[in-house]
């Protein structure tokens, strides 16, 4: 598998998640507005372990996919876990 590499924001440029209507496993790539459907025997957390996605990282793209990016969360979360938000 390939990684992708994170972009501006400090986000990864892939992230994995669990529909929570569907259950069905997603891709979604960073600032598209569609997901993607993974044909594949691994969970969503299974898959961002192996590129190296967050649980904050990967609820906030999920989050940010369903509402639009040019709204919070994108923008808001700290996603490093060695900042603290003020």
């Amino acid at each position: 598998m390939r990684k992708e590499h994170s972009n501006d924001s400090g986000f990864p440029g892939i992230a994995f998640a669990t529909l929570p209507t569907t259950g069905e496993t997603v891709a979604i790539r960073y600032g598209e507005r569609i997901y993607y459907r993974v044909e594949t025997t691994k969970t969503a957390e299974e898959l961002n372990a192996i590129y190296g996605v967050t649980e904050a990282q990967a609820k906030t793209i999920l989050a940010s996919v369903m509402s639009g990016w040019a709204t919070p969360p994108a923008n808001q979360i700290s996603h490093d876990p060695l900042r603290r938000s003020s």
